[in-house]
């Protein structure tokens, strides 16, 4: 039962996700965001907080709970393993789902079209990420709540840059008309497409059936989907708890591999498969790096207040194949100004890679050792 549980609460992860980025892209659309503000802000605000709930709730209330006193590492793990998730399989499925649609023949060329703010977010990232590991080498509790700060104003500039950047959208569509001028002619998402395309359907529309959505109704669906997703990342991390009692597994491989795959099915769900595939990928990458940058920084910065930032073992693995793997696809978007779907496809194998490290070496026992800072 344990195990069906699992898997109706990421169905509904899933579900919830949807009806929370249909309203990202409706509301975006009707107060004029660009599409690189509403994915790495405002879907990837939306999709990122809830999962930061897991760490949250865990590190602080895990250990009183019903998770059979496994909450502090679900809890650290979760933190790490948002980034390593995001770099490693959520970037892999929107190469896949972009790679699967040239194959198929509803993509011309396998280059994303993106906006120019999206490389911004990887920068952000590099920035922010490398800083966790180096406090946690340093082992200084007055230096991680320095870092604390820094990462908290670090965000809240990037989001001041991000907004400040209207003018990416427009230019945006300049290169995709540029580039893939034949895919627009042939597909049907040229210019005109683009303009087809430019009101979103909002769901929630579909019980009050406005000719024109209200912007309040937009909101309220986002409040909803939001809500609904946390409560049900919520549930789910009780839900961990009872799996690693009832089944034996280690709670830090179960942090570090099942936690962050079913919290981050926002973004590889809601995002990589659900926007990609509708050639929105500004908005797809938009709400990954986003994410990217938000766990990097918000979520790290909990870790840095919360418990005593100490690395080792598996948890260092999990770093070092996120920058891998995230390096590899960064350095190529810097160095040829364009993404390919082939090369965020690899994000998979360092993913599955891992998977195969952690199994087979059985790691996850004692690799952890975090431990939550006394009030």
């Amino acid at each position: 039962m344990l195990i069906l549980e699992t898997i109706v609460l990421c169905i509904l992860v899933m579900v919830f996700c949807l009806f929370f980025v249909n309203a990202v892209e409706a509301l975006a659309e009707q107060i004029g965001l660009s599409q690189t503000a509403a994915g790495s802000v405002l879907a990837s605000l939306g999709t990122a907080t809830p999962e930061t709930l897991v760490p949250v709730i865990a590190i602080l209330f895990g250990s009183s709970g019903g998770g059979g006193g496994h909450g502090h590492d679900i809890g650290v793990g979760a933190i790490l393993g948002a980034p390593f998730m995001l770099t490693t399989i959520a970037l892999g499925v929107v190469g896949l789902t972009a790679a699967i649609q040239v194959m198929t023949g509803n993509r011309k060329t396998p280059y994303l079209d993106l906006e120019p703010g999206i490389l911004r977010n990887f920068k952000f990232f590099f920035v922010f990420y490398p800083l966790a590991i180096i406090a946690a080498l340093i082992g200084s509790r007055p230096l991680n709540y320095a870092l604390g700060v820094f990462l908290l104003l670090g965000y809240a500039y990037f989001v001041y840059t991000t907004f400040k950047t209207p003018e990416e959208q427009a230019e945006g569509e300049a290169v995709a008309a540029t580039e893939e001028g034949a895919e627009v002619s042939s597909s049907g998402h040229g210019h005109g497409g683009h303009e087809e395309e430019e009101h979103a359907d909002l769901w929630l529309n579909k019980i009050f059936r406005f000719e024109e959505p209200p912007v309040w109704l937009s909101v309220v669906q986002l409040l909803g989907g939001f809500v609904l997703m946390a409560y049900t990342i919520k549930v789910f991390a009780d839900t961990l708890g009872h799996l690693s009692d009832a089944y034996g597994i280690p709670a830090a491989v179960l942090s570090l591999v099942v936690a962050p795959l079913a919290t981050e099915l926002p973004e590889v769900g809601g995002a990589s498969v659900f926007w990609t595939a509708r050639h929105k990928d500004t908005l797809a990458l938009g709400n990954i790096t986003g994410a990217m940058v938000y766990q990097s920084s918000i979520a790290v910065c909990l870790g840095l207040f919360l418990t005593e930032w100490k690395l080792t073992g598996d948890v260092v693995a999990s770093i070092a194949v996120a920058l891998i793997s995230g390096g590899i696809i960064f350095g190529y978007y810097l160095m040829k100004k364009r993404l390919s779907a082939w090369v965020a496809l690899s994000g998979c194998f360092f993913y599955i890679a891992y998977l195969w490290y952690v199994f087979s070496t059985g790691a996850g026992g004692g690799s952890l050792s975090f431990r939550a800072v006394p009030f």
